[in-house]
């Protein structure tokens, strides 16, 4: 089949750029020609800004795409969801594969994921499923210009809409938000002891290998049913903020000295308040995803971080 991958050149698009390829499809890159990744010859690139390259008419539609993936690079909104819409729709492209997140649920905005504020009780059982109630308004970190709600709201235009929702992903890609674990192995290497655990250290904001997203993506297009769907993706297991630290320092041979504070009295990429478990059922039966295994995937990380320490762009990923 003939796919584009919209804004293909970060994290998620590059990881799925290898399974797609493998699967036989035809793929286009379209995105602004900012960055250039290396990649094989045989994918095609259309430069251009969003806007031109998904207007009527435009490089995308004149491509002829039976399958639209947007990883909505920049921030997903509802203008961008109805313009993914309109161009499935003039392009008589099949299928819609929108790259979201699990922070569309309310329980996500109750934990204080992305600047809410934080309630003392959650309403809703764990795992999360993809039935799951939806906060019902934009996060104070991400507004208009980025809500995952809004532009899940806005999709349209095709027989299949397929709507993945990552957690928090990690993995070997030079960009801020696959590299959290940073904070951890950061420390190490400006050799920092201390470490504070808030509450012991028992938050859990569910983690997903790069490469589980980049399968589920490719995977999406051969077996996602008709219609509006939406599969978590998640790792199949996955380590509290504190077990999270013990493994870090096991692998790199270090001692932390531990200061149990209480919750929020000390920050880190995955401090919520109520534990984010979504439910993988979907992505391990439906679409048939199982790998990496997920501890291999974490330690394979911690290493390739170690090894690019001196990488001048982690140096300003914030240590909270």
């Amino acid at each position: 089949m003939r796919v584009m991958l919209i804004g293909g050149t970060g994290p998620v698009g590059q990881a799925a750029l290898p399974y797609l390829l493998g699967d036989r499809h035809e793929v286009a890159v379209a995105h602004t020609g900012a960055h250039e990744p290396p990649g094989p010859e045989r994918v095609e690139h259309l430069h251009g800004e969003r806007p031109a390259l998904l207007a009527a008419g435009g490089p995308a539609e004149r491509w002829g795409p039976e399958v639209l993936v947007d990883t909505f690079a920049g921030g997903a909104t509802a203008e961008k969801g109805h313009e993914l819409g309109c161009l499935a729709g003039r392009s008589a492209a099949s299928q819609i594969v929108a790259i979201s997140s699990i922070d569309v649920y309310r329980h996500c905005a109750l934990a204080g994921v992305d600047g809410n504020e934080p309630t003392e009780l959650p309403l809703d059982p764990l795992p999360l499923i993809e039935d799951a109630p939806q906060r019902s308004a934009p996060s104070p970190g991400g507004d208009i210009v980025h809500d995952n709600v809004a532009m899940e709201g806005a999709l349209h235009g095709a027989a299949r809409i397929s709507v993945l929702r990552p957690g928090a992903i990690y993995g070997p890609h030079l960009h801020p938000r696959v590299l959290r674990e940073w904070h951890l192995v950061g420390k190490i290497a400006r050799g920092e002891r201390h470490l504070a655990l808030p509450a012991g250290g028992t938050q859990l904001f569910h983690r997903v290998a790069l490469e589980r997203v980049g399968r589920a993506v490719a995977a999406a297009i051969g077996a996602a049913p008709s219609g509006r769907w939406a599969c978590n993706v998640a790792d199949p297991q996955d380590f509290t903020y504190g077990a999270l630290a013990s493994l870090v320092a096991r692998q790199l041979e270090w001692d932390w000295e531990i200061e149990v504070v209480g919750f929020g009295q000390a920050e880190h990429p995955w401090n919520v308040r109520h534990p984010v478990i979504a439910d993988t059922t979907r992505l391990r039966h439906r679409l048939s995803v199982v790998e990496p295994d997920p501890v291999a995937a974490t330690t394979e990380q911690v290493a390739w971080l170690w090894d690019h320490r001196a990488e001048p762009m982690l140096a300003q990923i914030p240590s909270h």
